[in-house]
């Protein structure tokens, strides 16, 4: 499996908490220690579900991420994550637990086909659901949404489409590395809205190159 590992503009930001260096051997016996111990009920229990894959990657971007993938390298990918979750159903911290949140983040998880997003669903399922949850999150990229994927989304009970606009000016999209342009935009949200959700966010990036005063305050308004 093949990744970009490089960031054109540049990377700024702390993503994960305790950072990677302090991923230690030394850690496991506190991780295990935490799984293992009894939570506190009035502390809601969610899950954070990361898809690597995505079309191209932004020159702004620091994830970790994996390009132009096929659907063999994605199959093993949801299998994998399917056998993290039964590993951890019956840890005392998640045994018995509803999920009351739910997020699909990236890369972009918009970029599984229909079928795949069902399978996801499918084999998760084996192990832990979301039917009850009070939010599921799923993050889209404009450019990988059809109609029909809009409403496999609703039928895998997403309940919060986060649409990664992120500006809509053209010229601006294309000097960040953004694999969609404004037209995609406006029918990916037309799709969205046909099919109806209760929450749609549009997420946007302030300070992007190219960007300028009058055109963020176009972009917001």
């Amino acid at each position: 499996m093949s990744t970009d590992t490089k960031t054109e503009i540049g990377s700024y930001f702390v993503t994960n908490y305790p950072p990677y260096s302090q991923w230690t051997k030394d850690a496991v016996p506190a991780f295990d220690k935490a799984l293992s111990s009894e939570p506190e009920r009035k502390v809601p229990l969610g899950m954070y579900v990361h898809i690597p894959f995505c079309r191209k990657r932004c020159k702004f971007c620091y994830f970790r991420v994996y390009t132009q993938q096929n659907a063999d390298t994605i199959k093993n990918y949801v299998e994998t994550l399917t056998r993290e979750v039964e590993l951890l159903k019956d840890q005392p911290g998640v045994v018995g637990r509803s999920l009351r949140f739910v997020y699909f983040g990236g890369g972009t998880p918009s970029y599984l086909s229909s079928k795949q997003l069902l399978m996801l669903r499918e084999r998760l399922g084996q192990w832990i659901s979301w039917d009850n949850a009070e939010e599921v999150t799923f993050e889209c990229e404009p450019g990988t949404l059809s109609l029909e994927k809009v409403q496999t989304l609703k039928e895998i009970g997403i309940t919060r489409v986060s649409l990664g606009v992120e500006n809509f000016n053209d010229k601006i999209l294309e000097e960040n590395g953004r694999a969609h342009l404004s037209p995609e935009i406006e029918r990916a949200y037309g799709w969205i809205q046909q099919v109806g959700f209760p929450q749609i966010n549009i997420d946007l990036i302030a300070g992007m190159v190219g960007e300028t005063d009058e055109n963020w305050h176009a972009c917001v308004e």
